[in-house]
């Protein structure tokens, strides 16, 4: 399925930029055998919030773009949305656009003990990240370095910060 999402994604790419927006992540999932839908995930690229109005002007585009491309066999249900507060980090300039940022991050295998870090982004280059994170079971900070290959998935942390 990436191909295809590559493929769904290059091809949207140049009409969302006419206007004004970026695709964060084309994701193509099936619920049960026969409910297939592609996710367009997108934002602005001046930084503004994606409204409705948006989604729904984006999607029309989308729609039409997709009956000439023709990329996915039979029926499904296209889904255009926003990144919302829990926006996944997908590219390594999404890590590096984000340093500094509260971050939630899952690995393929356990790390230290661990599969799941939360912590802030401290820094981002090509080929890794290192976290700062809170460990309630120590008593202070602590590191972590982590390869883009044994990141399963990573998204920015909307979790309220009570102390």
């Amino acid at each position: 399925m990436v191909a295809v999402e590559q493929k769904i994604e290059e091809y949207l790419t140049p009409a969302l930029t006419e206007f004004g927006y970026s695709i964060v992540r084309v994701k193509l999932f099936r619920l049960g055998q026969h409910r297939t839908t592609l996710q367009v995930m997108m934002e602005r690229v001046n930084g503004d919030s994606v409204d409705l109005d948006d989604c729904e002007k984006a999607s029309r585009e989308i729609s039409v773009l997709l009956e000439v491309l023709d990329p996915i066999k039979g029926q499904y249900n296209l889904e255009v949305s926003s990144t919302g507060l829990d926006r996944p980090l997908v590219r390594i300039a999404d890590y590096k656009r984000f340093i500094g940022r509260e971050v939630i991050v899952k690995t393929y295998v356990s790390k230290d003990g661990h599969k799941v870090f939360k912590g802030v982004l401290d820094c981002a280059d090509d080929n890794i990240i290192k976290l700062s994170l809170k460990n309630s079971s120590q008593s202070g900070d602590f590191r972590i370095e982590l390869a883009y290959d044994e990141i399963s998935g990573a998204k920015l942390d909307s979790t309220p910060n009570f102390k």
